[in-house]
């Protein structure tokens, strides 16, 4: 078999966004999976769950993502969610400021019954500059109390598409490397 005849593996990675509502959680994942923007605003009622295929180089990877309601009345539910998961957008506002310090608590929630997932930190809304009250250094801030690298910070927005695509194929990729580094345990098919 020549090397272009050898198959690639199959990954299925279980993942959530979190993050406050109205932060563009759901945004984010219809761009990525639909590749369309919803201009108005409807509230994730309890859990979402979507799934989208691609491919890094010859691998194929598949996304299980679990579209969590950011309001306080679905917090018993989401536990239930998180069970399984092996990667996290931790995505915040832009224009609220407020959004980015919640993503703490995000974390943790997810770390009390989830271990050795990889998170991401998503700034969404990037489309709205006129309105964005965050500067850099707190979003790096932020990111390095949760221990993330700088590879793991992405501005985006679900409105124009932007960066949007490449968080996600750059989340699959770290997911890869984590599983291969026995970081995380996956599905493989």
């Amino acid at each position: 078999m020549t090397e272009e005849e050898v198959p690639g593996k199959k990954y299925i990675f279980k993942i959530v966004l979190l993050g406050d509502p109205g932060v563009g959680k759901s945004s984010l994942i219809t761009r990525f999976v639909h590749n369309r923007f919803q201009a108005s605003y409807l509230m994730t009622i309890g859990v979402d769950i979507l799934s989208k295929q691609l491919f890094v180089g010859k691998d194929e990877v598949l996304f299980l993502i679990s579209d969590i309601g950011g309001q306080e009345r679905f917090a018993s539910v989401r536990e239930k969610f998180y069970r399984g998961a092996r990667g996290c957008f931790l995505v915040f506002d832009l224009t609220r400021s407020n959004t980015l310090s919640s993503v703490k608590a995000w974390k943790k929630g997810l770390e009390g019954v989830e271990e050795d997932v990889i998170y991401f930190l998503i700034g969404n809304k990037a489309d709205l500059k006129e309105q964005v009250e965050l500067e850099n250094e707190n979003i790096k801030a932020i990111a390095n109390e949760l221990n993330l690298s700088e590879d793991s910070f992405f501005i985006t927005s679900a409105k124009t598409g932007e960066k949007v695509e490449e968080a996600f194929a750059t989340f699959a990729k770290e997911l890869m490397k984590a599983v291969e580094k026995r970081r995380v345990e996956v599905g493989l098919e």
